[in-house]
């Protein structure tokens, strides 16, 4: 029975994983950018289809690195934040075994709703 719950665990582990493959989502969003400018009534293997591909790419890649910098910007507010409370006893210390935060480069933990020190 211990078998086949670590079978059962290993697949579910595995099935999920396939998901994250970088050459799978790549497909996938060609497969879908395809569509849609096929949609649009571009034929393939013309300039205009081309064109609409590009477009599709590059908002695809505005919008990682806008989510990036938004991601970047919430990091720097909140290890601002925790650095201004410390001293404040009102905020426990951050730690490793604080939920969701992060290590800076000087070795201080920071994270929402805690102090650096």
């Amino acid at each position: 029975m211990k078998h086949a719950a670590w079978l059962v665990s290993l697949a579910v582990c595995v099935s999920s994983s396939g998901c994250t493959d970088p050459a799978q989502v790549r497909a996938e969003h060609r497969a879908s950018d395809q569509k849609r400018c096929a949609d649009y009534g571009y034929r393939e293997g013309t300039d205009a289809f081309a064109d609409c591909m590009m477009r599709s790419d590059e908002k695809r890649e505005y919008a990682a690195q806008r989510n990036q910098e938004r991601a970047d910007e919430r990091k720097s507010r909140l290890r601002e934040l925790a650095l201004k409370r410390s001293g404040d006893e009102r905020y426990p210390v951050c730690s490793a075994a604080t939920p969701n935060v992060e290590l800076d480069v000087e070795g201080f933990w920071y994270g929402e709703g805690c102090r650096a020190r």
